[in-house]
Formats: C-alpha cells, sequence, structure tokens
C-alpha cells in the first residue's frame, strides 16, 4: 500500500498543474520577470512590468525561464521546475532516511510525509523561491552526509556547490542554514572533523560562487540595491510582533495530515536517545530556532526543516515503541481531517457524493494505522486541486481581461493603465507594461475600477478580484460569498 501511495504522488503534482491562472501578487513577479529574461536576453537583472526588481536573486527566475523553454512561456512552463524540484526534494529525503536509519521503509515514509505535507505539497505548485531553497538546502546536507561516510572531496564540493545555488536563490540563508546545521551536529559528535581545512577553503569558493550576484549589484546599483537587501534579508530580523512560539503552532497546520505527531517523534528521539536522528535534530533545531528569534514570521520560512520533520516522524511513526499513543494520536487527527473535509464540502456545495470518500481512510486505520494519514492527505489535495480550484478559476478573470488588451492592441503601441486597483498578473497576460498609480494620457488604453475613472466609454466589463490570492482560505471564502470582486471596466481614452 505504500508504493501504491507514493506512485501516486507525482500524479499529484503534475496532473493539472498548469490548469490554474498566474497567482497574484508573488507568483506573478516571477512569472513576468522570466518572460521578460528571456524577450530581453539580460538573466542577470530581473525587470518585473518593466521595473527593475532586485528583491531576490535570480535562480527562481532562470527556473522559471528553463520551464519556459520546455515548456512555452504559460502556467504549465511556470511552474514545471517548481513541480519537479518539489519531487526531487522527496526523493533526497527518502535517501537521506535512509543512508541515516538504514531501513528503506523508513525512507518511503519520508517521502510520503514531506511531499504530502500541506505547506510543501503548496509551494510545489507555485513559482516562488521556497521550494527551490528547501530543495537546495537539502541537496547540500545530503551530500554533505555521503562525503563525511564516504570521505569524498568530490562529494563535498558538490554539498557546498549546492548550497552556492540555495544563496542564489535567496541570498545569504542559503550558506548559513546548511553551515550550522553540519558545524553544529560535528561540535557535538566529530569535532575533530571541523579541524579539516577543506571546509574553509571550500566556503571560501562557495560564498563568492553564491553571492556574486548579489556584489554585482551592489556594485552598479549602489543604495539601491543596498536599500533592498537591508529590507530583504536584515530588517526582518527586527521588525515584526509576532510571539517566538509562531512556528510551533503554525506547524499543526502546515505538516499536516501528519502534523502534532511529530512532537512526539521529538519526545521519542529525546528520550529514547536514537543517535541515528541527530542530524535531522540539529537541522530542525537550527531552522525553526533562528526562525523563532526572527521578528518578522511567515510561514514558508521554515520550510527547508520540512525534510527532517519527515525523517523523524517517520522512523517514529515505523518504531515499535509507544503503540498506543501513536493509534490513538493518528486517530484523532483522522478525525480533525475527516471533520474539516465534510465541512469544506458543504462550505463550497460540492457534490455531497464525497463524502462517501470521507470513511475510506479509518477503514486504512484499521490495517495501517501509519498510512491513514497520508490516505486522508491525498483525498484532501484531490479535492482542493481538481474541484476548489477548478470551480475558482471561472471567477478569475485576469487571464480573459490580458487576452482582450492584446486584442486590441496586438502590437503593443499604446499605452496601457490600471486606475483604482493593481492585477499583478495582468502584466504577464498582456504582455506589456502596465502603468498603476498615474494619470492615463489620451489615445491609450484604460483599465479602470467601477467609480475611479469617468473620462472615456467602457468597451467591455470584467468582474475581478482584489483582495491577495496568496491567502488561499481567504480567497475561497470571498469567491464563495462573492466579497471583494468589483466591476473593471476597459475604455480607450
Amino acid at each position: 500500500m505504500v508504493y501504491l501511495l507514493a506512485a501516486l504522488v507525482p500524479l499529484l503534482y503534475l496532473f493539472n498543474l498548469g490548469s490554474f491562472q498566474v497567482w497574484s501578487p508573488n507568483e506573478a513577479f516571477y512569472a513576468d520577470s522570466a518572460r521578460t529574461m528571456i524577450k530581453s536576453g539580460n538573466f542577470i537583472d530581473p525587470y518585473y512590468n518593466g521595473e527593475l526588481r532586485l528583491n531576490k536573486p535570480p535562480m527562481t527566475y532562470w527556473l522559471v525561464a528553463f520551464g519556459y523553454y520546455l515548456l512555452g512561456i504559460n502556467e504549465w512552463g511556470l511552474r514545471l521546475m517548481h513541480a519537479l524540484l518539489g519531487l526531487m526534494t522527496g526523493i533526497i529525503t527518502l535517501l537521506m532516511a535512509k543512508e541515516l536509519t538504514g531501513s528503506y521503509k523508513v525512507g518511503i515514509f519520508s517521502f510520503l510525509m514531506l511531499t504530502l505535507s500541506v505547506q510543501f505539497f503548496a509551494n510545489s505548485q507555485y513559482a516562488s523561491p521556497e521550494v527551490p531553497f528547501t530543495f537546495f538546502i537539502t541537496l547540500s546536507l545530503y551530500l554533505w552526509l555521503m562525503s563525511y561516510k564516504r570521505n569524498s572531496f568530490i562529494l563535498l564540493l558538490f554539498a557546498f556547490l549546492s548550497s552556492s545555488c540555495a544563496m542564489l536563490v535567496k541570498g545569504p540563508a542559503g550558506f548559513v542554514l546548511p553551515a550550522g546545521i553540519v558545524f553544529l551536529y560535528l561540535l557535538f559528535t566529530d569535532p575533530k572533523e571541523l579541524l579539516k581545512v577543506r571546509y574553509y577553503l571550500l566556503s571560501f569558493v562557495s560564498l563568492i560562487l553564491g553571492l556574486w550576484w548579489h556584489a554585482y549589484e551592489l556594485f552598479t546599483k549602489g543604495s539601491f540595491f543596498w536599500e533592498l537587501f537591508q529590507k530583504e534579508n536584515l530588517k526582518r530580523v527586527y521588525d515584526g510582533k509576532d510571539p517566538f512560539y509562531f512556528y510551533l503552532l503554525d506547524l499543526n497546520v502546515s505538516f499536516l495530515p501528519y502534523a502534532f505527531l511529530f512532537f512526539f517523534a521529538f519526545l521519542w528521539v529525546v528520550l529514547k536517545i536514537k543517535r541515528e536522528y541527530a542530524l535531522p535534530m540539529v537541522w530542525f533545531l537550527l531552522v525553526y530556532g533562528i526562525f523563532s528569534l526572527v521578528a518578522q514570521k511567515i510561514p514558508v520560512y521554515v520550510l527547508p526543516a520540512f525534510p527532517a520533520l519527515a525523517i523523524m516522524t517517520s522512523g517514529f511513526m515505523l518504531s515499535q515503541d509507544w503503540e498506543r499513543l501513536k493509534r490513538y494520536a493518528t486517530l484523532l487527527l483522522l478525525v480533525l481531517i475527516s471533520t474539516a473535509l465534510a465541512v469544506g464540502i458543504f462550505i463550497f456545495s460540492m457534490p455531497l457524493a464525497f463524502l462517501l470518500l470521507i470513511p475510506i481512510p479509518f477503514l486504512l486505520f484499521l490495517k495501517d494505522h501509519r498510512l491513514s494519514p497520508a490516505l486522508a492527505g491525498i483525498m484532501f489535495i484531490v479535492l482542493l486541486k481538481f474541484v476548489l480550484l477548478t470551480n475558482l478559476e471561472e471567477k478569475r478573470k485576469a487571464k480573459e481581461l490580458g487576452e482582450f488588451i492584446k486584442l486590441l492592441d496586438p502590437k503593443s503601441s499604446m499605452l496601457v493603465y490600471e486606475v483604482g486597483h493593481f492585477h499583478h498578473s495582468l502584466p504577464f497576460y498582456a504582455e506589456r507594461r502596465i502603468i498603476r498609480d498615474k494619470e492615463p494620457q489620451k489615445g491609450s488604453i484604460v483599465v479602470y475600477k467601477s467609480g475611479t475613472f469617468e473620462k472615456c466609454q467602457p468597451i467591455k466589463s470584467f468582474r475581478l478580484y482584489t483582495g491577495s490570492e496568496s491567502r488561499l482560505f481567504k480567497l475561497l471564502m470571498d469567491a464563495r460569498k462573492g466579497k471583494n470582486f468589483e466591476d473593471f471596466f476597459v475604455c480607450i481614452y
């Protein structure tokens, strides 16, 4: 059964991947910037909507651009590499779990727990830096582990190169996290290893290869880049009000369907002194520790620790210890997930026949309680991706608006303005700059929210969402109620 569930994961990741429009605002930055890179040939300086965007290094844009080369400039190309890197992170987690524990079964369970976790799956379906960053961090740690066990300089070199790639995704954290994890692990298990010069020489090489883009932009853009770098990397350290335990609470949702089972796994590793899980333990503690101290907290910041969560939880669930606790905790999880599914079916007016699916994980629970949350997670993903989001697409009209603008001006000879609101995916779909926050000029195309511009006769209207689509549950609830949807009109001024 475990192999059947694992075989379903690639289908869940890849099927329907490009059937949903670009999500605003975050995904739109990468969609349009990568399109501009291909069009201009400038792969160093990302431009979004005609404006220089140096908030993040270029690796994520390069990955999207590579997807465009393979599948075309569309939603499939946009997300292809993120879905594949998500699956590859799962495979690396499997291999690392097997290397640490000697058990392939722990590895395959780790693969399932990671790839089906809510936060990780969602980000693998969406072009953003989080999954590439997690992939390169995980790859770096796996290659280091293999080099350490086999005393291989080549593997160690590739471990540091992977860290350089992580820096090209999200900056210095791509070095700090894997280096910090390895340092602390060796400090407690094999401090003599830290005396080897090759670690420090390769650190120097890795930093040069990982931070060259930052150095280039600082040299060429000066204070403009430095202010952005401070905002993206330094200001977040002290500018925020979330409590230090934010991520521990969030784990109960982000790591579904296994969620709070991790806390029991953590205690199991500590109380039973499971030395084979020392590396993932340090991995978890360092990532959660650092980001819990950072004032600004966003759930995806701790995504690089999810492979460690999966390995520890998998080992715990497959152990012979605390069986009664595991069964009761798993049953509680199934009740909570099933209740959420049932409520969702009623709230979003899905066919009541879907209620017949809810008992299935409980039947599996009777045979193998360890796999029942994974099956419940697959059901949740199927209902979300293939029912709710498919229905939601009927209410998302940004792509249709962009196609209409191209129809009005196929040669891109007219300026285009949006007044009253700005839809971040519109530059991608219209394939041109959309001017915002400025008074329209005569002879231009104007997209305006009802009541914000009365100087020309509308040609066509569109009902568009004005909230952030990055908060998916709120978007689904708003779509159900018709809330935060406004009439927008198009005219030639």
